[in-house]
C-alpha cells in the first residue's frame, strides 16, 4: 500500500521497533528511548496525526499538486476544534526549529506546535483561551 505522508511518499510498515496501541482518545506509541501518546482523527480520506509537537496528514492517496503540510509551508491549522492554552511567540520573533510556538487543547490533550524550521513568526492567529475550529490558521513561520 502506498502512503503519503506531508504529500511525500513513505513506506508503510517500516521496521522501526515501533509498536502503536490505540487507546480510548489516543494512540500510545512505544519505542526503543520510551513511550510517548499521539491523537489521530481522521479528515476526509486523510488522517491527521499530531505527535511530539509536530502535526502530520497521511493519506492513501497521491495530494493534489502543491499540497503542504506545515513543515514545508510553515503554516499551521488547527486539526481539530480546541482551546489555545498557551502562546509563547509574537509576530515579528524569530524562532529556532523545534521551538515550541502554541499549544492546544482537543480531546483532553494538549498539542504543542513547533517551528518546523528556523525562521520569523509571520502570522500569529492564535489568543490564549481562545476557542479554535478545525482547519482555522493559528500560525505562519517564515523560513530564513
Amino acid at each position: 500500500m502506498r502512503l503519503y505522508l506531508n504529500g511525500t511518499e513513505i513506506e508503510a510498515a517500516p521496521k522501526t521497533g515501533v509498536e502503536l496501541v490505540e487507546g480510548t482518545d489516543r494512540i500510545m506509541v512505544r519505542t526503543p528511548i520510551g513511550t510517548f501518546s499521539a491523537i489521530a482523527v481522521r479528515d476526509g480520506d486523510a488522517i491527521l496525526v499530531s505527535y511530539q509537537g509536530h502535526q502530520y496528514r497521511l493519506e492513501t492517496r497521491r495530494p493534489r499538486v502543491g499540497a503542504q503540510g506545515a513543515t514545508a509551508s510553515g503554516e499551521y491549522r488547527a486539526p481539530m476544534p480546541g482551546q489555545i492554552v498557551d502562546v509563547l511567540v509574537a509576530v515579528g520573533d524569530k524562532v529556532t526549529k523545534g521551538q515550541k510556538l502554541i499549544v492546544l487543547e482537543a480531546m483532553k490533550t494538549q498539542q504543542p506546535f513547533n517551528a518546523p524550521f528556523d525562521g520569523t513568526v509571520q502570522a500569529l492567529n492564535a489568543v490564549k483561551g481562545a476557542q479554535v475550529n478545525d482547519g482555522e490558521l493559528l500560525v505562519v513561520v517564515e523560513e530564513d
